[in-house]
Order: structure tokens, then C-alpha cells, then sequence
């Protein structure tokens, strides 16, 4: 009898920890899933900026700890005393429907966590879970705010400009914008240039790893002579060439939204990237409107695959 005893004792220790080593094996405390009828890429930009952890938390701090563009992002959100991991994968189902994975884990209270939170609600998955469902809300309200619409191939015509180089972040381009064009419109008007269609922008260096882009913010004019040197607006002649384009509606402070599909495009239409983007912007956003009017041509530069 004592060794049935010893026996069935043995079984309950070696079930209790190959329980545990399960536990500690799995890959995150806390799994969630959900879709949204939207594209891979417009998910991805927006996990990509979600930069606070929730509207009461102010202190948060979160970073990029990797990411794979379109695809997958690896964020590390420090949180007072706690750092929380957050791995998301984005996983296209049809045309207008995507399915988000996310993978979150706590260091520090790994064992903790994953006894408790099959069983039963701990403060580590009610914040966690409240603010996946925050995350989603502000992507659906986003996705009422812009649209775009691919169209496919086109050309980019040689265009001769004044210009300023900025360098910024890719949401922070609209800003950059907004404290040079006054500076940029000035200099048109005071020597009499003749605009010549529509202001755009020349990003020539996205470094997405990153995320800086180094860009020029250009105005088209008629004449090409007796434009007077200045220490930081430079003549220039923008070169024509061939692209793939996107019509964009919405704020042009997220007109890079749009970037990534078009990267996704041209490798799918098996075209190499010349690493050139060009914004045409139609509307003068200090005019007021309805936002979802504005738009802005989006061009991204391509080169033969062979």
C-alpha cells in the first residue's frame, strides 16, 4: 500500500512539473486576437504609432523593440514599476479583413501570471485586455477619418522648384511643413516667382528602421532664372519618373499611411523601389474643409525588377 502511496505522490509531483514547465515554456502570459476590416498595412501603421497606454496613464513610455513592416512589431511599454512585452502580428484574411494576434508578457511576474490568468481576472489582465480594446476602438474611429484608393501605374513629370530640406520623423513631416511654408511663401512673393502647379514633397531618404526621413518641401515654379540665392530655400529641378501612385482623402499628417501599401504594390507588380516618394498636396489645409476632400498624390518611384 505505501508504495502505491509513493507511486501515485511521484505522479502528482512529476504532473505538477512538467504543469509548470509547460507554463513557462509557452511563448506570453496573455493571448487576445481580433479582426478589423481593414489591410495589414493601415493596422500595422497604427500599432506602429500607438505611443501612450491608455488616456489616464500619461507616464507610460513605449518602444520599438522590432519590428517586420507590414507584418509584425515587437513593442516594450515601461509602465511605473512594470515592463510589459507586446508582440502583435498582422495577418491578412481577404481584401478587407485583417486578423490581429498579440503576445503579452510580464517578466517579472511570468510564473504569476500564467497560473492566474486562465482562472481568474488580475489586475495584469484587465489593464492588458481594456487596453487592446481601447487599441481597437481608436483604429476603427481612425479608419472613419482618411481613404485611398491605388491606382496603379504613372509618371511623375520633371518639375523645376524652390525647396527646403527638413528632417523629421514621418508623422512629424506635417509640422516640419507647418513652420517652413510661411518662410517658403515669403520668398515666393517677395521675388515675384510664378507658382507653377501644386507644393509637394520629396522624401529621398525614409529610414524606417529608424524612423526618420530626410525630405525636400517644394514649391513648382514657372521660371527657371534669376532665382537670388537664400541661406536655406534652394533651387532645384525635381527629375521626372516612373511610379506607382495613390489618390489619398484626409489630414496630411498621415499621408504616410499610404507608403507602405505601395511598397506591398510594387513588389507585388515586380517593380524594385528607387527609394523616392513624392506627396502632391491639392488642398491648403489653413483653408479649413472637410478633411476627408483633401487630397494629396502619393508617388512612389519604381525601377525595373530584371
Amino acid at each position: 500500500m505505501k508504495k502505491i502511496f509513493v507511486s501515485i505522490a511521484l505522479i502528482i509531483l512529476l504532473a505538477l512539473i512538467g504543469g509548470i514547465a509547460h507554463l513557462l515554456i509557452r511563448p506570453c502570459d496573455y493571448r487576445a486576437h481580433f479582426s478589423v476590416k481593414t489591410t495589414p498595412d493601415i493596422v500595422y501603421f497604427n500599432i506602429l504609432n500607438w505611443d501612450i497606454w491608455n488616456r489616464k496613464q500619461a507616464s507610460s513610455k513605449i518602444e520599438i523593440t522590432s519590428k517586420n513592416p507590414v507584418r509584425n512589431i515587437s513593442k516594450k511599454v515601461l509602465l511605473n514599476d512594470t515592463t510589459l512585452i507586446f508582440n502583435w502580428e498582422f495577418k491578412q484574411l481577404n481584401d478587407s479583413v485583417t486578423m490581429v494576434r498579440v503576445c503579452v508578457s510580464d517578466p517579472d511576474r511570468k510564473l504569476y501570471n500564467r497560473l492566474t490568468v486562465p482562472f481568474i481576472n488580475t489586475p495584469f489582465k484587465n489593464s492588458v485586455r481594456g487596453n487592446l480594446l481601447d487599441i481597437k476602438t481608436r483604429l476603427e474611429l481612425m479608419l472613419k477619418t482618411f481613404h485611398y484608393e491605388f491606382t496603379g501605374y504613372d509618371q511623375f513629370e520633371k518639375k523645376s522648384c524652390v525647396c527646403i530640406n527638413l528632417k523629421s520623423t514621418p508623422r512629424g513631416k506635417a509640422r516640419a511643413m507647418i513652420l517652413n511654408v510661411t518662410e517658403l511663401n515669403q520668398f515666393v512673393r517677395q521675388n515675384n516667382l510664378e507658382l507653377d502647379g501644386n507644393p509637394f514633397v520629396l522624401v529621398h531618404d525614409w529610414n524606417e528602421f529608424k524612423d526618420s526621413i530626410n525630405f525636400d518641401f517644394c514649391f513648382p515654379i514657372a521660371q527657371t532664372d534669376a532665382v537670388p540665392e537664400h541661406p536655406e530655400i534652394k533651387f532645384k529641378t525635381v527629375e521626372g519618373m516612373d511610379a506607382i501612385k495613390t489618390d489619398f482623402y484626409g489630414n496630411y499628417s498621415i499621408t504616410d499611411i499610404t507608403w507602405y501599401n505601395l511598397a506591398e504594390e510594387a513588389n507585388k507588380l515586380g517593380y524594385r523601389s528607387n527609394h523616392k516618394l513624392i506627396e502632391v498636396y491639392h488642398n491648403d489645409p489653413h483653408s479649413g474643409g472637410n478633411e476627408l476632400e483633401w487630397k494629396a498624390e502619393i508617388y512612389l518611384g519604381i525601377e525595373s525588377a530584371n
